[in-house]
């Protein structure tokens, strides 16, 4: 029941969704080593933030270039802080499938991410390691607008505290208002399992902004 419970938690947090957001950057473009279209253009640093209802996340991303080998690496850190009082760190390392200089409609990011929390209520600690990743699909061939999935699991062997496991899943639309500015909407599905319950720290429609620079 538990598992069928949370297929539908997961099928419920894919919604429709639509939005509003703010802000002016600047954008380093990096250049690609493809003759045949526009460069490709890739984030140095930006910073990304949402609200909703009852939540807000702020994060830091990086994007880590290996040069020659072709590849790159995401790293991102944050923080989210709901009504209730719970607040999470999170970090991020995820890694492009395919060469990352090519231009692509559907993109995929596979690597991990990081939890330590505090429950305000239950004034319990968790710990864990969340493997999954991300699938961003581009409308159009100028990659303004794009849909993004992603999704995290820290089974109960990479969980630490009061917790047997965590579940982290995002639906995202975004569209570029001006250069280096995206704006988006969102629906996020974000549960812990505690030892004394299952605990839904996000469970709500948010907008916010990413600015690189």
């Amino acid at each position: 029941m538990r598992k069928q419970r949370k297929a539908l938690r997961f099928l419920y947090g894919l919604l429709p969704i639509l939005a509003i957001g703010v802000a002016e950057a600047q954008q380093n473009p990096r250049q690609s080593n493809r003759s045949d279209g526009p460069d490709l253009t890739a984030l140095d640093h930006a910073l990304e933030a949402y609200i909703s209802d009852d939540a807000l996340q702020a994060q830091y991303i990086r994007v880590m270039d290996f040069g020659r080998v072709g590849n790159s690496l995401d790293v991102r850190g944050g923080f989210f802080y709901n009504e209730d009082g719970d607040l999470i760190i999170n970090g991020d390392i995820l890694a492009p499938l395919g060469n990352p200089t090519t231009r692509r409609q559907l993109e995929v990011r596979v690597g991990a991410r990081a939890y330590g929390a505090f429950i305000a209520i239950e004034n319990q600690d968790v710990f864990g390691l969340g493997l999954g990743g991300e699938v961003e699909y581009y409308f159009g061939r100028d990659r303004r607008t794009s849909a993004k999935l992603s999704f995290y699991y820290a089974p109960d062997i990479m969980t630490f505290g009061q917790s047997d496991d965590i579940n982290d899943i995002t639906l995202r639309l975004q569209t570029r208002i001006r250069e280096g500015t995206d704006v988006f909407v969102g629906f996020r599905v974000f549960e812990i399992d505690l030892d004394v319950g299952d605990r839904e720290v996000d469970d709500n429609m948010h907008v916010g902004f990413r600015r690189s620079f």
